[in-house]
């Protein structure tokens, strides 16, 4: 829903005026990158942000963040009209109310590095069905199908299925924590999940479908879903987030140090 509201505006001035900060927040490679900024100024349709420079990073690549401030009374998508790297503001117009969850994720979820492809088998259906995984969380995972493949019966939210992720092992890059005895937790995860090839750990959890997006621009549907990770395959599955969240964080400094060395 595209806002013009005057009311909105009129907010956006108060919070200049008052000097209060407000957040912006973005979705890099699955992962929320969030910090507070000031207004600089405010008109009729846009304003004018001072902002963080790995945020800027993000701005500048996906052209829109959402902003978020106790005196909205919603979370607002904006789009970036025009960004200015060596005063470090960035201003912002066509503004758009959104669902209040876009920053309320309760668990980090991160992109895989590498295409991942999961194998489904809903329950009361024999045939293994294929999919690309998108994101993936301590407690679930997104998957994407192309509608001409997209199995309309079966993916209703509410079914339960069984889903099987091979994860690369990543625990050979994971520098040791006092608090892990690494010579224990290997073997251990090996017997709770398959090693597969390739470097792959194979796990297997039960879930359910909780919801169903088309997207009809790009032709497909992203399907989340909840999963029950039992022992050690979720230990597998946050060791694989946590080296993930390191990997995508040190991504966005490397972009972010190009782009500032382009200004220069």
């Amino acid at each position: 829903m595209l806002i013009s509201s005057p009311d909105l505006i009129q907010v956006l001035r108060q919070i200049a005026k008052d000097k209060s900060e407000i957040r912006l927040l973005n979705i890099y490679k699955g992962l929320p990158i969030s910090y507070d900024a000031s207004i600089d100024f405010v008109d009729d349709s846009e304003i004018q942000i001072h902002g963080n420079k790995h945020q800027l990073a993000c701005l500048y690549y996906q052209g829109e963040s959402y902003l978020q401030a106790e005196e909205l009374p919603y979370i607002i998508r904006s789009q970036v009209i025009s960004l200015n790297l060596s005063k470090e503001n960035v201003i912002f117009s066509n503004f758009e109310a959104v669902k209040n969850n876009i920053g309320n994720r309760t668990e980090i979820r991160v992109e895989p590095d590498e295409q991942l492809v999961v194998t489904i088998q809903f329950n009361g259906s024999a045939a293994d069905i294929f999919a690309p995984l998108t994101n993936i969380s301590a407690g679930g995972a997104s998957v994407i199908f192309e509608a001409y493949m997209f199995p309309t019966r079966l993916c209703q939210p509410g079914n339960d299925l069984t889903m099987t992720i091979s994860l690369p092992d990543k625990f050979k890059k994971l520098s040791q924590k006092p608090a892990i005895d690494s010579r224990k937790l290997n073997p251990y995860s090996r017997t709770n999940s398959t090693e597969g090839q390739d470097g792959k750990i194979v796990i297997t959890a039960r879930g359910k479908v909780i919801a169903v997006q088309p997207e009809f621009q790009l032709k497909r549907y992203r399907v989340s879903v909840k999963l029950y990770f039992k022992d050690l395959s979720r230990i597998v599955v946050l060791q694989y987030i946590s080296q993930r969240q390191s990997e995508i964080i040190q991504d966005l400094r490397i972009l972010s140090d190009e782009l500032y060395n382009l200004k220069r």
